[in-house]
């Protein structure tokens, strides 16, 4: 098996030196050895190859093939957000049973979703067709807001309390808090997936749907609010779904104006 290759996500730091500073690595073909033996032992699968290793800030993520099947193995040695990270699995799992396109964990051997070994939290998902959510096509930008709109409705309905810095404020509700091209992929003319919901926050849903009206067409890097008409365009498709109240709308137009005039020049 050929070892893989490895880069950084987002950061300006040697890969090789970030592996093994943060996780204990010493090499690419060492973190594919492991692997191999964890999907082994615990979900009794055999490692085809591993292709890609991607780190980002404390996290792993590992592009991985099994039979035919791709998958992704995502592992993290940040400790005090094991649970966080556990209760984030359950939750995914959660939506994918209501029908919202998510990259719902596999079930270990033994049940759980989210795993503990070794000093890292891992779990295992399958990789999801489709390419980053193109906010300058007119139909992904429309399909985008309705599906904001709906992952609200299933997250305010959510009926266990995710663990986070604070207890949820009144009037606030369980919301994704990072919903923009990164996070979003299309194919074969919808949503395949929403992604990466270890950003999940309470706060109210006017607060959520303003962040991902200014960010919707951010991805990794060169970030820039959303121009005018994609705005508008995604903000009313998502009425469609779930209109909001005058005041709302005065809420939203006041958080939005904040944000554009916030950012840098």
């Amino acid at each position: 098996m050929s070892a893989p290759s490895l880069t950084m996500l987002w950061e300006s730091v040697d890969p090789s030196s970030a592996l093994a500073e943060r996780f204990r690595f010493e090499s690419p073909a060492a973190v594919s050895s492991w692997l191999g033996g964890v999907l082994d032992r615990h979900w009794g699968l055999a490692l085809t190859s591993c292709d890609r290793l991607v780190l980002s800030s404390t996290n792993l993520m590992a592009w991985i093939t099994v039979g035919e099947r791709r998958m992704i193995a995502k592992w993290s040695v940040n400790v005090p957000a094991f649970p966080r990270l556990a209760a984030i699995a359950d939750l995914t799992s959660w939506l994918d049973q209501r029908g919202i396109p998510v990259s719902a964990p596999r079930q270990a051997r033994d049940g759980r979703l989210q795993l503990e070994l070794d000093g890292f939290s891992l779990a295992l998902q399958n990789v999801m067709p489709g390419e980053l959510l193109d906010v300058t096509d007119a139909a992904q930008v429309r399909a985008a807001g309705e599906m904001m709109a709906t992952l609200q409705l299933e997250l305010a309905a959510y009926p266990h309390v995710i663990p986070t810095a604070e207890p949820p404020r009144p009037g606030t509700q369980l919301v994704g808090n990072d919903f923009r091209s990164a996070n979003i992929l299309w194919a074969d003319g919808r949503i395949t997936a929403v992604l990466d919901l270890e950003e999940a926050q309470y706060k109210r849903r006017v607060e959520d749907l303003a962040q991902a009206t200014v960010l919707l067409g951010t991805r990794f890097h060169n970030w820039a609010p959303t121009p005018p008409d994609i705005r508008d365009a995604f903000l009313a498709a998502y009425q469609a779904v779930q209109p909001l109240t005058s005041e709302e709308r005065d809420e939203l137009q006041s958080l939005v104006a904040k944000m554009i005039a916030g950012w840098p020049s």
